[in-house]
């Protein structure tokens, strides 16, 4: 069985990685293509979906930064032998 920290560690850092491609998405589509910053995310018209470019960039940049610290904090839990993993 995968220890529950393991599980914990590839979540919190799978958070992270695919927040900071999102937001790197739409720093790429602000740079090459400003005027797409005011249209929804998706086509699809039901909440979340349909926030706007420059709304989903900033919540996928606070979302990789909260996710980041955890992936840190437990990190260092590890490499201080503070759990059993």
């Amino acid at each position: 069985m995968v220890p529950k920290r393991a599980v914990e560690r590839a979540a919190v850092l799978t958070v992270f990685v695919f927040s900071f491609l999102v937001w790197i998405y739409v720093v790429v589509i602000q740079v090459t293509h400003p005027e797409w910053l005011a249209r929804p995310f998706s086509h699809v018209p039901i909440f979340p979906f349909n926030w706007r470019l420059d709304e989903v960039g900033m919540a996928a940049f606070a979302v990789a930064a909260i996710g980041f610290f955890l992936w840190q904090i437990q990190m260092n839990m590890k490499s201080r032998g503070r759990e059993k993993s």
